[in-house]
This record gives structure tokens, sequence and C-alpha cells, in this order.
């Protein structure tokens, strides 16, 4: 909606950055965004193996945004990233975006200790939860308070509020297209929103601390 594209900023960077640098520390600074990075266009992707395409859990929503924001978010990330977490780390058994961690990494964990119950003539019980929708129904002000109590700094805080608060995002889909103001939840395809989600670990810390092993 900013009319600015990737090979712009990259083919003008040496123009751009100190002028770029001084907007996303002011808006950071100030908890603002320009409400033209607020405008999201979203796409609809089908999700695979389904009968018919009839409903909206067929498709899986993708967020456009302005390439000015998700480079701000970039920024976030990384002083999160290797800032913050480089200092105090998420919960060791919190295994979804972190580095030397997969998928594969949590199911042998998990199966590892699955395979010591019987050789210990115990019993293994699992159980499995899924949220669903967990990105779309978040708070922000929880979102907030999980920053706060690993630590984020006020300033960045507000800063990714102002991110994610006030979105103009307009969906099309068959040829009908609404307007809608995001009032929680993070965008599906937003660069900062998997990182998020992953502080809110509280649970699997509480879980471990009373002597059951929780993984995420």
């Amino acid at each position: 909606m900013d009319w600015i594209f990737p090979a712009l900023l990259q083919e003008g960077q040496e123009v751009l950055i100190p002028h770029l640098v001084k907007i996303f520390r002011a808006c950071l600074a100030t908890g603002y965004v320009p409400s033209v990075w607020c405008q999201v266009k979203v796409v609809f992707n089908p999700k695979p193996s389904r009968n018919s395409y009839c409903g909206t859990r067929d498709f899986r929503p993708i967020s456009l945004t302005s390439f000015l924001l998700k480079t701000m978010e970039r920024l976030v990330h990384r002083i999160l990233r290797d800032d913050l977490l480089a200092l105090k780390p998420l919960h060791p058994s919190q295994y979804a975006y972190q580095a030397g961690k997969s998928v594969e990494t949590a199911l042998y964990q998990l199966v590892v200790r699955v395979d010591k119950a019987p050789d210990q003539q115990e019993i293994a019980l699992g159980v499995f939860l899924d949220i669903e929708g967990a990105f779309k129904i978040t708070s922000y002000d929880s979102m907030c308070a999980a920053l706060a109590r690993h630590g984020v700094d006020r300033t960045i805080v507000r800063g990714i509020r102002a991110i994610l608060e006030g979105r103009l995002t307009t969906a099309t889909l068959g040829g009908f297209s609404r307007s809608v103001v995001m009032t929680r939840g993070f965008p599906q395809g937003g660069v900062l929103s998997p990182l998020l989600w992953s502080f809110f670990s509280e649970l699997i810390a509480r879980l471990n601390e009373g002597g059951v092993y929780a993984q995420g």
C-alpha cells in the first residue's frame, strides 16, 4: 500500500538506511507506527487434503504487510533473539522456533522418556494439547505481560504492541471483500508471530516445576 518494494530498499540502501534508522528508532521510542504500514492485505491459501473448500477453516489466511514494517519487525526480532534470549533463554522444554531444536528433537526426548517407563516398571501417561487458533485469539494484554515477565524492556514491549495493534486488515475471498481493524491476535505469516507465541511458556515451566514433564 505504501509502494515500497524490496528492490527499492536493496538498490537504494546506502541512501535510505540512515533515514530508516531514524524512523524505526522514533517508532519504537514513541510507540507509533505509520497508518499506511498498518494496512494489511490477506490472501487465503487452501489447506491440503480437504474434501471441500466451503468454510473458513478450509483456508489458511496469510497477511501481506508493508515491507518497511517487516523490516522493523525483523530488527525487533533480532533484539529479542540475539540480545534478550541470549542472556535469558526460554524454557529448555520449549522446542518451537528455537535454534538447534525441532519437532524431531522434541519427539526424540518424548520417546526416550516413554521407553524408560517399562524398564523401570512404571506407567507412562501422555496428554497432548492443541490450542486451536492460537495466533488469532491471543490478546495483546497477555502478550505484553508474557514479554514483561521475561524481562523485555518496556519500550520494546510498547513498540511491539504498536506494531500489532490497529492493523486495518482487508480480506478478499470469492469476490467479496471486507476490512476490519484487528484488536487481538498475531498475523499469520508475520515476522514476529512465531517468536512472540514462544514467550507463552509459563504453563510448561509450572508443569515441570510440579514434577510433570511437559514440552512445547
